[in-house]
């Protein structure tokens, strides 16, 4: 019931949120609604309609955006800014290449940014640049827009994209864009001080308004610890949402004492039972904050305004808990070995991997290529891990683990080991493997393949005749002996 009830919070902020936003360009509002649904044959068409000749640059923006966040739901990719309009759907890319598209006809800077976009506690620890969004120059300065979250949101769950528009992801402040944002190219961060992606990807997810949040690592390594922060608005009090670390479904909160002293909040936090977990803490606001709304019915209905409630989120894991094997495992299904197989090189357990590959058993872990370097990228794995595979030629399928790909073969008993590879790494990843070379170059250890790392790897590959593209790929490992 909670959690419904978080739901219907977030949907009154976007919408008190948007009131604001909404209220400045009214009548660009007027105007968009008034465009016609129909389909088009060039942008140029659809970029008439939308923008009028008096429209100044900061007017031609919002309109723009307005309009592709009203008409264009979440779906299939569309590839083509003319198809993303006609089809009424596409996915990020298309959101921020149509937008692309429109600023151009106006003249307009605008700038395609990739990255990483962190949703929930599941992505902390992982780097996914798979998300897309703009940065767009506006009377000479510059301004995030992510068209995709501030459209709406995809529920999983009923395969359905629900439209609530968003004014946060409009010329997003970028000190709280960052909180879920990362850009592979540093600069879009647009801030005074830019931190490193190792910070971003170990931080725990927040609303911005949070601040002074001691809580600095989205990976907490203790059973007893304390929260303090500060928010301008009131809470009353916190509910504590958990769930095993690989386990999904609706949770029971559990009320916790929060207190206050000044401006700052502060909670503690035990956790009685070994194990690992998704945190997730919500705050309520002061019951002064409702306001009553009239049901069609005549009933009424209490609910928060746009200082709602909001959350925490972390992954935990108790002192000197060990990683448990697996209880179950599907060799013949594609999903049901990701686990074993994190497991199984984060301990190097011949037992089991021989268990699970009766026709290729081993004596010892030596001999498989990169069996070390992957334990070692493995060491302080917490059991977490993403969910998908990858389809390869002749029916083998590979898992992501890091910067490898453990490649898995079928044959008539379901899917048993072939190897492990090394991944591709080039400029704007990060990882173990992105750390050995940084090592082999003598650079400082941070993980992330930087502008230092691509130049070494650039004077390497032209030391050995290779091609000096500071993409390193098989050719290159060899060389470096990887």
């Amino acid at each position: 019931m909670e959690s419904v009830f978080k739901f219907i919070l977030l949907l009154c902020f976007i919408c008190f949120s948007a009131k604001g936003i909404s209220q400045k360009f009214s009548d660009i509002d007027t105007h968009l609604a008034s465009i016609p649904n129909q389909d088009y044959s060039n942008i140029e068409q659809l970029h008439n309609q939308i923008v009028k000749p008096h429209f100044n640059e900061e007017q031609k923006v919002y309109a723009i955006a307005k309009f592709i966040t009203n008409t264009i739901s979440y779906g299939e990719r569309a590839r083509k800014p003319l198809n993303t309009i006609n089809s009424r759907e596409g996915v990020c890319q298309d959101y921020a290449e149509l937008f692309m598209a429109l600023c151009k006809l106006s003249n307009i800077e605008n700038n395609y940014v990739t990255g990483d976009g962190k949703t929930s506690a599941q992505d902390i620890g992982f780097y996914s640049p798979n998300h897309a969004w703009n940065v767009v120059k506006v009377n000479g300065h510059y301004q995030i827009y992510d068209l995709t979250w501030a459209a709406g949101t995809y529920d999983d769950i009923t395969n359905s994209f629900n439209k609530n528009f968003n004014s946060q992801y409009f010329n997003a402040n970028p000190k709280e864009f960052i909180s879920n944002h990362f850009p592979d190219n540093s600069k879009w961060q647009l801030l005074d001080i830019p931190i490193s992606k190792n910070e971003y990807i170990n931080s725990p997810t927040f609303s911005p308004e949070f601040k002074n949040l001691s809580l600095k690592n989205g990976i907490v390594r203790s059973d007893d610890f304390e929260i303090t922060f500060e928010f301008n608005n009131h809470f009353d009090s916190c509910t504590l949402f958990k769930w095993k670390l690989n386990e999904f479904g609706s949770v029971s909160g559990i009320n916790i004492p929060l207190t206050k002293e000044g401006k700052t909040y502060k909670l503690k936090l035990k956790e009685e039972t070994p194990g690992t977990y998704r945190y997730s803490i919500t705050f309520w606001p002061s019951k002064k904050e409702e306001i009553q709304i009239t049901n069609n019915d005549g009933s009424t209905s209490n609910f928060y305004t746009s200082s709602s409630s909001t959350s925490i989120e972390f992954k935990l894991i108790t002192p000197d808990y060990k990683i448990p094997r697996p209880k179950t495992y599907d060799k013949k299904d594609p999903w049901g070995l990701i686990e074993s197989y994190h497991y199984i090189f984060h301990k190097l357990d011949k037992s089991f991997f021989n268990e699970l590959n009766p026709n290729n058993k081993i004596n010892s872990f030596s001999n498989i290529k990169n069996a070390s370097a992957l334990h070692n990228s493995l060491k302080e794995w917490i059991g977490d891990y993403k969910r998908y595979y990858t389809s390869l030629r002749n029916g083998n399928i590979s898992y992501k683990i890091n910067n490898f790909n453990v490649v898995l073969s079928k044959n008539s008993n379901g899917y048993e080991f072939k190897e492990i590879k090394r991944r591709l790494v080039k400029k704007g990843d990060y990882g173990y493997v992105v750390k050995e070379l940084q090592n082999y170059f003598k650079l400082e250890k941070t993980g992330y393949f930087d502008d230092q790392l691509e130049q070494n790897i650039k004077g390497f590959q032209s030391l050995n005749n290779l091609k000096a593209d500071g993409i390193v790929g098989s050719n290159t490992y060899k060389y470096l002996k990887l």
